[in-house]
């Protein structure tokens, strides 16, 4: 029997590939991200000013080290390094995205490595990283408390903790056709924002800030679901029917359970303590 790892891994394996090396694939990612800034390679609900608000909240810089979490194909961890001048890594667990994300970088100035791993089992030294990043994807990681002592594990005392990701604001959908297109792109594992704050403290983190983002992720969700509507034709052809008019749902129902207060995203800002 697979794993709920194995099963997720299947989906964002095709998705990253479809998405990174069609030409359908990126002019849906131009078109939704048309009005926030631009593609900077991130699947994700979070804009290009929220990832600037998120790189500074990092406080990453030359000659400090950044660490991107369930990176993907790479692009925000480029993004920071462009940005802040650090020295990034990123981690995903999806095969292909790690392969694309390191052709991307060759020419990357700092270099960017990119590894194949688990967030619930860092394959790094404690206290080596001074900030860890993570984007709208921990939603889909099971045993989220190993994820967050993980991080706090490989963080040198002092060090920054930022992340945006999908959490549960009201009661959590039962029925089925809901739930279905919830599971489209894996099951979800949504914490509470106060859940968050708990898991936070437990790790020894401190200076804890949570910040509600749903407005924009509802946004962004319904322009998910429209970049696939404009781009049906070859979105059949790229996805085939069944994935694709999987993801629309996926997309219209984010956008609804958002809206109806069920779902939402949030920001969060942590530091490591001393101990």
């Amino acid at each position: 029997m697979r794993t709920v790892i194995e099963e997720t891994r299947e989906i964002y394996d095709l998705t990253h590939r479809q998405i990174a090396r069609t030409p359908a694939g990126q002019a849906m990612m131009a078109h939704l991200w048309r009005d926030w800034g631009g593609y900077v390679g991130q699947l994700s609900w979070t804009t290009r000013d929220q990832l600037r608000e998120l790189a500074r909240a990092t406080a990453l810089a030359p000659r400090k080290a950044g660490l991107d979490l369930c990176c993907g194909t790479g692009g925000i961890a480029r993004y920071l390094a462009e940005s802040t001048g650090c020295a990034m890594t990123g981690i995903d667990y999806s095969e292909p995205a790690i392969a694309i994300a390191r052709r991307a970088a060759t020419a990357a100035d700092p270099p960017i490595r990119f590894d194949h791993g688990d967030a619930r089992e860092l394959p790094y030294a404690s206290a080596t990283f001074d900030a860890v990043m993570s984007v709208d994807s921990l939603v889909i990681v099971p045993d989220r408390h190993r994820v967050i002592a993980e991080c706090a594990r490989v963080l040198k005392p002092g060090g920054r903790l930022v992340f945006t990701d999908e959490v549960l604001t009201g009661p959590f959908p039962r029925d089925a056709e809901t739930l279905r297109a919830l599971s489209v792109y894996g099951r979800l594992f949504p914490q509470t924002p106060s859940g968050y704050r708990r898991l936070l403290t437990h790790a020894g983190f401190v200076g804890i800030d949570i910040r509600d983002s749903t407005a924009m992720f509802v946004a962004i969700n319904r322009r998910w679901a429209e970049s696939y509507r404009l781009f049906e034709t070859a979105g059949r052809e790229v996805l085939g029917d069944k994935l694709f008019d999987d993801g629309l749902a996926f997309f219209e129902t984010l956008g609804e359970q958002g809206a109806a207060g069920r779902l939402g995203q949030v920001r969060v800002l942590a530091t490591r303590g001393p101990g």
